[in-house]
Protein backbone atom coordinates (compact mmCIF):
# COMPACT_ATOMS: atom_id res chain seq x y z
CA UNK A 1 0.00 0.00 0.00
CA UNK A 2 1.12 3.59 -1.14
CA UNK A 3 1.83 5.57 1.74
CA UNK A 4 -0.17 8.75 2.36
CA UNK A 5 1.92 12.13 1.35
CA UNK A 6 0.70 14.72 4.12
CA UNK A 7 0.57 18.13 2.38
CA UNK A 8 3.10 20.38 3.78
CA UNK A 9 1.42 24.10 4.64
CA UNK A 10 2.78 26.84 2.67
CA UNK A 11 4.15 29.56 4.57
CA UNK A 12 2.05 32.53 5.21
CA UNK A 13 2.98 35.49 2.81
CA UNK A 14 4.48 38.33 4.64
CA UNK A 15 2.90 42.33 3.98
CA UNK A 16 4.80 43.75 1.83
CA UNK A 17 5.55 47.98 2.93
CA UNK A 18 2.52 49.46 0.57
CA UNK A 19 0.40 46.72 2.15
CA UNK A 20 1.51 47.86 5.56
CA UNK A 21 1.06 51.50 5.34
CA UNK A 22 -2.45 51.22 3.51
CA UNK A 23 -4.26 51.52 7.09
CA UNK A 24 -2.10 54.39 8.26
CA UNK A 25 -2.56 56.64 4.92
CA UNK A 26 -6.24 55.67 5.37
CA UNK A 27 -6.84 56.96 8.74
CA UNK A 28 -4.26 60.06 8.20
CA UNK A 29 -6.89 60.91 4.83
CA UNK A 30 -9.87 60.20 6.86
CA UNK A 31 -8.81 62.66 9.75
CA UNK A 32 -7.59 64.99 7.40
CA UNK A 33 -10.98 65.03 5.89
CA UNK A 34 -13.34 65.82 9.25
CA UNK A 35 -10.66 68.14 10.80
CA UNK A 36 -9.44 70.52 8.09
CA UNK A 37 -12.06 70.21 4.59
CA UNK A 38 -14.92 69.40 5.97
CA UNK A 39 -15.26 72.22 8.38
CA UNK A 40 -14.06 74.58 5.71
CA UNK A 41 -16.59 73.69 3.84
CA UNK A 42 -19.65 72.99 5.95
CA UNK A 43 -18.40 75.41 9.55
CA UNK A 44 -20.69 74.70 12.26
CA UNK A 45 -22.99 77.32 13.17
CA UNK A 46 -21.86 80.17 15.08
CA UNK A 47 -23.71 79.91 18.57
CA UNK A 48 -25.33 82.85 18.66
CA UNK A 49 -27.28 81.89 15.49
CA UNK A 50 -28.89 78.97 16.79
CA UNK A 51 -32.60 79.04 18.41
CA UNK A 52 -33.13 76.34 21.21
CA UNK A 53 -35.38 74.34 20.78
CA UNK A 54 -37.26 74.12 24.31
CA UNK A 55 -36.55 76.40 27.19
CA UNK A 56 -34.63 74.90 30.01
CA UNK A 57 -33.81 71.91 28.86
CA UNK A 58 -30.09 71.98 27.92
CA UNK A 59 -27.83 70.26 30.13
CA UNK A 60 -25.49 73.32 30.16
CA UNK A 61 -26.49 76.70 32.27
CA UNK A 62 -25.45 79.56 33.16
CA UNK A 63 -26.40 83.23 34.97
CA UNK A 64 -24.43 86.04 34.72
CA UNK A 65 -24.90 88.94 35.88
CA UNK A 66 -25.16 92.57 33.16
CA UNK A 67 -25.44 95.42 34.62
CA UNK A 68 -26.28 98.61 32.52
CA UNK A 69 -25.95 102.35 33.11
CA UNK A 70 -27.21 104.90 30.96
CA UNK A 71 -25.27 108.57 31.89
CA UNK A 72 -24.81 107.18 35.52
CA UNK A 73 -28.19 105.57 36.33
CA UNK A 74 -28.44 102.04 36.66
CA UNK A 75 -31.23 100.15 34.16
CA UNK A 76 -32.08 96.60 33.88
CA UNK A 77 -32.86 94.83 30.80
CA UNK A 78 -35.72 93.81 29.24
CA UNK A 79 -37.30 90.62 29.10
CA UNK A 80 -37.34 89.70 25.39
CA UNK A 81 -33.08 90.25 25.04
CA UNK A 82 -32.62 86.80 22.63
CA UNK A 83 -36.38 86.19 21.67
CA UNK A 84 -36.26 87.81 17.77
CA UNK A 85 -37.62 85.91 15.06
CA UNK A 86 -35.61 84.27 12.73
CA UNK A 87 -36.93 83.00 9.00
CA UNK A 88 -40.49 83.98 10.26
CA UNK A 89 -40.31 81.54 13.28
CA UNK A 90 -39.97 82.50 16.80
CA UNK A 91 -36.57 81.87 17.72
CA UNK A 92 -35.26 81.89 21.55
CA UNK A 93 -31.24 82.26 21.25
CA UNK A 94 -28.74 80.48 23.70
CA UNK A 95 -28.27 83.40 25.75
CA UNK A 96 -31.33 85.54 26.93
CA UNK A 97 -33.15 86.81 29.70
CA UNK A 98 -35.86 85.32 31.31
CA UNK A 99 -37.68 88.05 33.04
CA UNK A 100 -36.59 92.15 33.53
CA UNK A 101 -33.64 92.36 35.53
CA UNK A 102 -29.79 92.09 35.31
CA UNK A 103 -29.63 88.57 35.00
CA UNK A 104 -28.87 86.73 31.72
CA UNK A 105 -29.71 83.04 31.21
CA UNK A 106 -26.80 81.42 29.33
CA UNK A 107 -28.10 77.45 27.80
CA UNK A 108 -26.76 75.60 25.06
CA UNK A 109 -26.25 71.37 24.31
CA UNK A 110 -22.52 71.70 25.57
CA UNK A 111 -20.21 73.52 27.67
CA UNK A 112 -19.55 76.39 25.74
CA UNK A 113 -17.43 79.71 26.07
CA UNK A 114 -19.88 82.92 25.60
CA UNK A 115 -18.45 86.34 26.34
CA UNK A 116 -19.93 89.46 26.64
CA UNK A 117 -19.20 89.71 23.29
CA UNK A 118 -21.28 87.17 22.62
CA UNK A 119 -24.14 88.71 24.81
CA UNK A 120 -23.54 92.23 22.24
CA UNK A 121 -24.01 90.64 19.33
CA UNK A 122 -27.68 89.50 20.70
CA UNK A 123 -28.38 92.42 22.57
CA UNK A 124 -27.87 94.98 19.63
CA UNK A 125 -29.56 93.70 16.53
CA UNK A 126 -30.03 96.75 15.12
CA UNK A 127 -27.02 99.38 16.85
CA UNK A 128 -30.39 99.75 19.03
CA UNK A 129 -31.01 98.65 22.26
CA UNK A 130 -33.65 98.44 25.07
CA UNK A 131 -33.69 99.30 28.74
CA UNK A 132 -36.36 99.73 31.28
CA UNK A 133 -36.41 101.78 33.76
CA UNK A 134 -37.98 101.68 37.11
CA UNK A 135 -36.93 104.53 39.00
CA UNK A 136 -40.75 105.43 39.05
CA UNK A 137 -41.60 102.40 40.59
CA UNK A 138 -43.02 101.42 37.01
CA UNK A 139 -41.08 99.68 34.29
CA UNK A 140 -40.64 102.09 31.29
CA UNK A 141 -39.03 100.03 28.28
CA UNK A 142 -36.78 102.65 26.64
CA UNK A 143 -35.13 102.48 23.10
CA UNK A 144 -31.33 103.58 22.70
CA UNK A 145 -29.93 104.19 19.58
CA UNK A 146 -25.81 103.15 20.19
CA UNK A 147 -24.74 106.08 17.80
CA UNK A 148 -25.99 108.83 20.07
CA UNK A 149 -23.77 107.09 23.53
CA UNK A 150 -19.95 106.51 24.29
CA UNK A 151 -19.96 102.85 25.25
CA UNK A 152 -17.51 101.40 28.31
CA UNK A 153 -17.24 97.37 28.78
CA UNK A 154 -15.76 96.64 31.96
CA UNK A 155 -16.01 93.40 34.22
CA UNK A 156 -15.46 93.15 37.83
CA UNK A 157 -12.54 91.10 38.29
CA UNK A 158 -10.08 89.25 41.11
CA UNK A 159 -8.90 92.85 41.47
CA UNK A 160 -11.92 93.61 43.60
CA UNK A 161 -12.47 96.44 40.66
CA UNK A 162 -14.00 96.79 37.59
CA UNK A 163 -11.37 96.47 34.67
CA UNK A 164 -12.50 98.09 31.69
CA UNK A 165 -11.92 96.48 28.18
CA UNK A 166 -11.44 97.73 24.96
CA UNK A 167 -13.96 95.66 23.22
CA UNK A 168 -16.65 93.26 24.65
CA UNK A 169 -15.30 90.20 23.05
CA UNK A 170 -11.95 90.84 25.12
CA UNK A 171 -13.88 90.10 28.40
CA UNK A 172 -12.95 86.69 29.83
CA UNK A 173 -15.78 84.19 29.13
CA UNK A 174 -18.73 83.80 31.85
CA UNK A 175 -17.47 81.28 34.09
CA UNK A 176 -19.38 78.65 35.61
CA UNK A 177 -19.75 79.62 39.05
CA UNK A 178 -21.72 82.93 37.88
CA UNK A 179 -19.16 85.18 39.91
CA UNK A 180 -18.89 87.55 37.12
CA UNK A 181 -20.42 90.57 36.46
CA UNK A 182 -20.06 92.34 33.66
CA UNK A 183 -20.99 96.06 32.98
CA UNK A 184 -22.01 98.18 29.81
CA UNK A 185 -21.29 102.08 30.72
CA UNK A 186 -23.54 104.01 28.05
CA UNK A 187 -22.72 107.80 28.00
CA UNK A 188 -24.79 110.57 25.90
CA UNK A 189 -22.14 112.19 23.45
Amino acid sequence: MPKRRIKEEKPKKKLGKKELLIAPIAMGAATLLALVIIPNFAPPPNPTQVCLREHNIESFQLYPRIEVVVDGKQQMLPDNVGRQPKDGQECLRPIHTDEVGNVVHIEYIRPIRFTLGDFMTIYNMSNAVNVVDNSTGTDIVQTLNLTDYNIEYSYFSEAGEFTKVARPSDMPPFPQDNKIVARVDLTSK
